[in-house]
């Protein structure tokens, strides 16, 4: 063999290796689909998202059965879910039977399922033990019922819990003093001497974003994957939070005899706003860490190689609960539209992609809602326009004008201006919805400003209507004098 031809060879041996390499990996990472928006893409047209970006793995929150139908055939494995108000429901053995029949022997064919998740972080401390005498009883009876249909050896029940199930005592923080709370202890070694005999995987969702707003104290860089923080565990250099938390749970799973039992993270991600750290910077910062370490299987120091994970999310979700914070809005690598938000490779190769965004999206008419200029004067009354701003946030997706948030820099007149427009894109543009007791108005003048976008909602563009009495506005320029009138009247 001639040197051309052996090096020709040796380059293609190479480029074949780096390539399944990531291939191989890519397959290894999942994403969370959730559902909890205004205005939903398509399921086809998420599915169609995912076999574009080349995931292999997606994790929901229900059995819709919009969202099963349209994975059929697409080859895409599947966690499907029982939310946490029907495991009372689950407690019943038939009902446990009926719902694997409808949920999963239904679509097992032509979706491929492999996990279900048994609730929802169901130990929260939010929740109050609302939860905690109602999880080991579903968990039983799903697997009993999967097990009883002919499926339980390739579909496995598991339950997704938050890292706060376990920690490490004050005195000694350390991830090898790992052990599981002291008030869920007995449920916790239920489940996980249930998922080690029925070789069913833990389920955990990290997240490092929640420790740095929890904590003013909680060193920033620790949070990410390229900084200099590092914490000492008898001669176990850590370097990041993630490695610690899931270390921490290992030493709780060996703790109760379980220290080699597969680990799933079921979420994991950065949100982009909503909060002060929530910002497309530090959420691509972080995800520049976190993919090549998936893809090169590093892994944890307790558990090197490597880890099936979960990003969370895949599309932000305007109607989500903001009881945690206004950051969980925010949580997806796409935007509600399905457009990406920043560059992500997805295999971990670190290269610099523009992901894959849905494709033939429809939005509604171009057009916005704001405030009326003309509709405050000094003889208002102030009240009046905070009680409709509120109104209009109450029904629609403020968050983005929280401290540090996107928008938090408008003034009163873009603040009322945004709140607006939100309801009225909810409202899908319906000309009543921009009215506010006449002090709002619909332009076809793209108010947005700089870093603060005054969205347009997806939909079909003839769901919104007009009315030819209402009062449209293009182009218009407040003057000195009347900015000066509206901040004071606000």
């Amino acid at each position: 063999m001639s040197n051309q031809r052996k090096q020709s060879t040796i380059f293609l041996c190479i480029t074949i290796s780096a390539v399944s390499l990531f291939s191989s990996d890519v397959s290894a990472l999942g994403v969370n689909w959730g559902t909890m928006a205004t205005h939903q893409l398509p399921p086809k047209t998420v599915v169609q998202m995912l076999k574009d970006n080349n995931v292999k793995k997606v994790k929901l929150f229900d059995a819709d059965t919009n969202t099963m139908v349209a994975l059929d055939g697409s080859g895409i494995e599947v966690m499907v879910a029982i939310p946490n108000d029907q495991l009372k429901d689950m407690g019943s053995y038939q009902r446990a039977k009926d719902w694997v029949r409808r949920n999963i022997t239904r679509f097992n064919d032509g979706v491929k399922i492999k996990y279900v998740a048994v609730g929802n972080e169901p130990f929260l401390t939010a929740y109050n033990g609302s939860f905690i005498n109602l999880t080991y009883p579903a968990l039983f009876n799903i697997q009993n019922a999967l097990n009883e249909a002919g499926v339980g050896d390739f579909i496995k029940a598991t339950v997704p819990l938050n890292a706060d199930v376990y920690n490490s005592p004050p005195e000694n923080p350390v991830p090898s003093a790992g052990r599981f709370r002291q008030d869920i202890f007995d449920e916790m070694k239920l489940i996980v001497n249930f998922l080690a005999h029925n070789k069913a995987p833990f389920t955990v969702n990290i997240y490092p974003f929640l420790s740095l707003y929890l904590s003013s104290d909680f060193p920033f860089d620790y949070a990410f994957f390229n900084g200099q923080n590092t914490v000492n565990d008898n001669g176990i250099i850590y370097t990041n939070v993630f490695d610690a938390n899931f270390d921490t749970l290992l030493a709780s799973l060996r703790a109760l005899g379980h220290g080699d039992m597969t680990v799933i993270v079921g979420e994991v991600g950065w949100p982009t706003d909503g909060d002060q750290n929530a910002n497309i910077p530090n959420a691509e910062r972080f995800y520049t860490g976190l993919l090549p370490k998936l893809a090169a299987n590093r892994g944890t120091p307790l558990r090197p190689g490597y880890i099936e994970v979960y990003l969370f999310g895949f599309i932000d979700e305007d109607a989500k609960s903001i009881a945690p914070g206004n950051f969980e809005r925010h949580w997806g690598i796409f935007k509600y539209d399905g457009q990406p938000k920043f560059p992500a490779d997805l295999s971990g190769a670190g290269q610099k992609k523009i992901l894959n965004g849905a494709q033939n999206v429809q939005y509604l008419q171009n057009q916005w809602c704001m405030l009326n200029p003309n509709a405050i004067t000094f003889s208002n009354n102030t009240n009046q326009l905070g009680d409709n701003v509120n109104y209009a946030c109450t029904f629609s997706d403020c968050t983005a004008l929280g401290y540090g948030s996107s928008c938090g820099n408008l003034d009163e007149v873009g603040n009322a201006s945004y709140a607006f427009n939100m309801y009225f894109q909810v409202q899908n543009q319906k000309a009543e919805a921009c009215d506010f007791e006449g002090l709002a108005i619909i332009t076809t003048r793209n108010i947005s400003r700089e870093e603060c976008n005054f969205p347009i909602q997806i939909g079909d563009p003839k769901s919104g209507y007009s009315d030819h009495n209402h009062i449209y506005v293009s182009n218009i320029r407040l003057g000195l004098v009347s900015m000066l009138v509206l901040l004071i009247a606000l």
